[in-house]
């Protein structure tokens, strides 16, 4: 049984919620560096100062995209007494782990499920999400509630010291990500994929969230689910040149970790997966269908645990990928968007309990728990 993660509440400024965020998961910010900086060296063979030159390269791009992230990335840095270049090194990590080496890694981790309204039992849109990563990870996974000046209030999970991962704002927009790795994986700079997801939850319109995504100089491929609480949900598959549109089929939408769009397939971009994630999106499919009209939570639950090809299962167990670092079911998502909560289990959901997250309340204390 794991833990659950901690939960930090913040407010104010970007730098303001840069801060609170370093000073409230300082431990867990060095643990998300010391983690990738010799990732970075050992699999994406760069040596420390060309991450850091990357970095700095990266952070050029975001401050012209977004001034506030940037904001928010030196307020990090200096809340957790961690150097800028770091910072925003590990906010770029798909970008230097994956992004540069031309598919020469293949994609691994990741089960995504939606059920549109006309799937579930009570009209609602649930998406359920199992996060596959290295095993270490999670002990820097932690959650933020973020009511930041002039931006919608949200909340995510993500590694502490990123700014961006799967979650949804007071709106009810949603994004929750998946890694794909295509042909055009070629080292370009773009915007890194943590600043693109925060930078979706800031649209208080669904249609500026799509915008937000399919315009932006990305640097490395990955797939979107980008949703909606009044009952939309729709299925990006990107390269940093391209943009693939999957759109749910019978109110169900199930996505792992290769390209399923047509289009995408026959350009020959999609190389790059493990066999696992062609029955892991089967298998999610192949449950949830039975269901279509009277699909709950613990239903979406259900399919999160579900141990069919373990390890490498849609709830994966530790375990070694030859030439990968192990890796391991990290946390586990449903979100609720109609009622306003994402259900949070740390590590494996078969191994623990699903926590209720709500959006922050209009008046928060600044930090609460990090520990």
């Amino acid at each position: 049984m794991y833990k659950p993660f901690p939960v930090i509440s913040i407010e104010g400024d970007a730098h303001e919620c840069g801060e609170q965020h370093g000073a409230g998961a300082a431990a867990r910010v060095a643990k998300t560096i010391d983690f990738y900086l010799p990732s970075f060296v050992s699999q994406a063979k760069l040596t420390l100062e060309e991450v850091r030159e990357r970095a700095r390269g990266y952070g050029a791009q975001i401050e012209t995209i977004d001034a506030d992230i940037m904001q928010e990335l030196k307020g990090i840095a200096a809340g957790a007494r961690q150097k800028l270049e770091d910072v925003i090194a590990v906010n770029c990590r798909t970008e230097l782990l994956y992004g540069s080496l031309a598919g020469t890694k293949p994609a691994t981790e990741c089960t995504t499920v939606v059920a549109l309204p006309e799937a579930t039992k009570d009209g609602n849109i649930l998406i359920g999400k199992n996060w596959d990563w290295r095993n270490q990870t999670i002990e820097s996974v932690m959650v933020l509630r973020i009511r930041q000046r002039n931006k919608p209030a949200l909340s995510m999970i993500v590694e502490a010291g990123m700014v961006g991962r799967d979650g949804f704002n007071e709106h009810g927009v949603l994004v929750c990500g998946n890694l794909l790795v295509s042909n055009d994986d070629r080292g370009k700079v773009g915007v890194p994929i943590p600043i693109l997801r925060r930078r979706i939850l800031h649209s208080r319109f669904y249609y500026e969230a799509i915008d937000t995504l399919v315009r932006a100089p990305r640097g490395a491929s990955g797939n979107y689910v980008i949703a909606h609480r009044d009952g939309v949900a729709i299925d990006f598959e990107t390269t940093p040149e391209n943009v693939y549109v999957v759109y749910p089929e019978r109110g169900l939408l199930t996505h792992a970790n290769h390209f399923q769009s047509t289009v995408a397939q026959t350009t020959g971009v999609t190389k790059y997966y493990t066999g696992d994630t062609l029955y892991r999106d089967f298998r999610a499919r192949q449950l949830l269908e039975p269901k279509i009209g009277s699909i709950t939570i613990d239903d979406i639950k259900s399919v999160l645990r579900d141990t069919f090809g373990a390890p490498r299962a849609i709830c994966r167990t530790p375990h070694e990928y030859p030439g990968h670092e192990p890796t391991m079911t990290i946390a586990s998502l449903v979100f609720d968007l109609q009622h306003g909560v994402m259900h949070v289990a740390a590590g494996q959901p078969t191994d623990s309990e699903y926590q209720p997250v709500r959006l922050p309340d209009a008046i928060e204390l600044k930090v609460a728990h990090a520990r």
